[in-house]
């Protein structure tokens, strides 16, 4: 009876002394950002509007948004202006940067699933996509009932693999599926395979398409492989602290409108490299987010 109680309390000392650890490592994530004046972001790039490269430099919605963050949590700790790292990730390993600790955020597309939650960190939602293909429009691929024996490509390391996978097991091991490095080596592996569909989140779809040099030429599924899944930025699970300080500052950057900017700046303008108008207005969903927020948010004007 009396050892049953020691290995009992033994276990407590162990999970007490873990949890005591796993909250150190937290704290020690922040101070460091608070320490060196500066924060590591990642991003992937190729996935227009979100995150891509121009001039040599990150830019999209994502990277907009991460930048705006970094602001916000730069003011709470005192003012000094975070110097912002940023580092490319390949689309394979793209999260072992923010579980290794070399990046503390990751600013993409990023689907917050449940699967993903094992072993990340998120952030509150920035827009809503399905999971959807894109094929040539003469090839009359419209659902995925009509998909058996052809290519499917989609990108590495994307939530849309596990979809593929699953649809794959539906239709008799049928697909053949070949991985790509970024959405948009994907759907240029599309447009040169025939018979072949790019899967991909249908706001990518939708970006790619309008980009071509003929968009009249490509067609978007009519069903989804994955309904609406939130986009959220990502970090490692041990940075609890740094996921509050993130949204708090996006709260704060929804609440006070500076997100409908940049909604507007990316979806609603005509946007580089090639002068393209995507024309996709916000989703219902998220309004209602923004509002529910807005509504939450303590520090606007007129609020207690």
């Amino acid at each position: 009876m009396l050892m049953a109680i020691l290995q009992g309390i033994k276990y407590v000392v162990i999970m007490f002394a873990s949890l005591l650890s796993f909250f150190a490592k937290a704290d020690d994530l922040i101070q460091n950002i608070k320490n060196s004046h500066s924060i590591t972001l990642s991003y992937l790039d190729g996935e227009f509007p979100f995150s891509y490269t121009l001039a040599g430099k990150p830019t999209g919605v994502a990277i907009d948004l991460c930048e705006s963050v970094a602001q916000h949590i730069s003011k709470e700790m005192g003012g000094t202006p975070l110097q912002i790292k940023w580092i490319k990730v390949a689309p394979a390993a793209r999260f072992q940067s923010l579980i290794n600790h070399q990046s503390d955020i990751e600013c993409s597309n990023i689907t917050n699933s449940i699967e993903r939650q094992q072993y990340l960190l998120f952030s509150i939602p920035y827009f809503y996509a399905s999971t959807a293909f894109i094929s040539h429009k003469a090839n009359h691929l419209s659902n995925t009932k009509v998909l058996s024996g052809h290519t499917i490509f989609v990108t590495s390391g994307d939530i849309a693999v596990q979809a593929v996978t699953k649809l794959n097991t539906k239709l008799g091991y049928s697909l053949f599926t070949h991985l790509t490095q970024s959405a948009l080596s994907g759907f240029e592996d599309m447009k040169s395979t025939d018979n072949s569909v790019f899967v991909a989140d249908d706001i990518l779809l939708y970006s790619l398409r309008a980009t071509s040099s003929n968009p009249e030429e490509y067609a978007l599924s009519n069903d989804n492989l994955i309904d609406a899944q939130p986009f959220a930025l990502a970090l490692s699970h041990e940075s609890r602290t740094l996921q509050k300080e993130v949204n708090n500052a996006m709260m704060e950057i929804f609440a006070e409108g500076e997100f409908n900017r940049i909604y507007n700046k990316w979806f609603l303008s005509r946007i580089p490299p090639d002068n393209i108008l995507i024309n996709m207005p916000m989703s219902e969903k998220l309004k209602k987010d923004i509002a529910k927020w807005r509504a939450e948010f303590p520090g606007l004007p007129g609020k207690q």
